[in-house]
């Protein structure tokens, strides 16, 4: 009886509050959405179609969940929500001072900030810092960037897929959707604490980590990648970009035709490398055990290493690499020798690229998980047809373009 006379006098006060007093709590609600106010869209329909946003806010995710469940399991990281044509990104980024004292990085963002002016023609012209929002639609760009070259280095168009599972285009097997033949969207989750990425790998993956995330929720056939801004390196936006396109370049690819079976690593680890390193070799995500390393100031200076290894015949041939292991255990040497054989490739075989990976994506029977053997000898037989190359002369070629072209120091 207490309890319940407690809860009405509670209501009774309530009703009795002063109408000053409400108005000041219903302002408090409207500042606290403020954030959520795009102020280079200004939330116009229009002006965000112009973007290429499909869509903002509250929308399905992935498997059992959506942003609002996300923005639930969480709690207070003031995560923005947007849609492209290909991506559904949700970003807790803080705002980020350009590094004036890193050229590359003041010149990549300059260009990029003129770029997304076309789109968005609230953007000012010169920017010192990337705020929240101004962040979130430049990971957007750059994911719609990186889609359409890799599109492009495919051979495919979004026409080339099915718009749903069971169907085939024009008689052929090109996946289960529309994405690059994944069923749904790529899905992109940039977190300012690691405890928030931490918080959603919890709630929605049931793992523990305090790493970037690339995953599969298998029921809507999406692929994520997840990246928190106190990740080990990730303070600099140039970093992040460069994991973020070593990272989403792999779900692309393994997306392809969709994701029956994952691509031979040392190809999607060295595609990987290659398209972060056009960022910024410099700030290049590196393996688990030489991440950002302080002690060797030429980590990131591929070409002479890789030249002095051929010069000494210490390098892993064809035949071993194929068997490379997933990314997180290879060795650092590994991921160089795995860069610098795809980079040979698309210097000197550009073309072959399409039909090479449409070879290696071929799917297995229903129910068949492929072997080890079922990969070798399908890598075999796509690197002849795609590029005219065995084991023999793909390593001979490779090693002689590598000390032609490669410095020394």
């Amino acid at each position: 009886m207490i309890h319940r006379f407690t809860l009405l006098l509670l209501a009774f006060s309530l009703a009795l509050a002063p109408l000053s007093a409400q108005k000041d709590k219903d302002k408090d609600k409207e500042e606290d959405k403020e954030w959520l106010e795009d102020p280079y869209s200004e939330n116009d329909a229009a002006v965000l179609a112009a973007a290429g946003i499909v869509d903002m806010g509250r929308f399905h995710w992935a498997d059992n969940h959506s942003t609002a469940d996300i923005d639930e399991a969480i709690g207070g990281a003031r995560i923005r929500w947007i849609e492209t044509a290909h991506f559904r990104i949700g970003s807790s980024l803080g705002t980020y001072t350009i590094d004036n004292g890193n050229k590359t990085e003041k010149e990549k963002i300059k260009k990029e900030i003129l770029r997304l002016r076309e789109r968005l023609p609230n953007v000012p012209k010169k920017v010192r810092e990337l705020d929240p929002w101004l962040r979130l639609h430049l990971y957007a760009m750059r994911a719609e960037d990186l889609y359409a070259e890799v599109s492009d280095l495919l051979g495919v168009t979004d026409e080339s897929f099915p718009i749903s599972p069971g169907l085939s285009v024009n008689g052929e097997y090109m996946g289960e959707g529309a994405y690059l033949g994944m069923k749904s969207k790529y899905t992109l989750l940039f977190m300012q604490q690691e405890s928030s990425l931490g918080r959603y790998r919890k709630s929605f993956m049931n793992a523990e980590g305090d790493k970037p995330i690339r995953y599969m929720f298998p029921r809507d056939g999406t692929l994520l990648f997840g990246v928190a801004a106190e990740n080990d390196g990730m303070a600099s936006d140039t970093t992040m970009h460069c994991l973020f396109v070593y990272s989403l370049s792999m779900n692309l690819l393994n997306g392809y035709r969709y994701y029956r079976h994952a691509l031979p690593e040392w190809v999607n680890t060295g595609l990987g490398h290659w398209y972060a390193r056009q960022i910024d070799p410099e700030k290049n995500y590196f393996t688990q055990d030489r991440l950002f390393s302080g002690d060797d100031k030429n980590i990131w200076n591929w070409e002479p290493k890789v030249r002095a290894r051929i010069g000494h015949d210490y390098f892993p041939g064809f035949v071993e690499l194929m068997g490379f292991p997933q990314p997180e255990e290879m060795k650092y040497n590994e991921h160089m020798m795995a860069w610098s054989r795809v980079d040979f490739l698309m210097q000197t075989k550009r073309e072959g690229f399409a039909k090479w990976f449409k070879m290696l994506k071929n799917p297995f029977p229903p129910g068949e998980t492929p072997s080890a053997e079922d990969m070798v000898n399908m890598q075999n037989e796509a690197l002849m047809e795609a590029f005219g190359l065995d084991a023999t002369s793909y390593d001979t070629e490779w090693a002689e373009w590598c000390e032609n072209n490669y410095p020394k120091k």
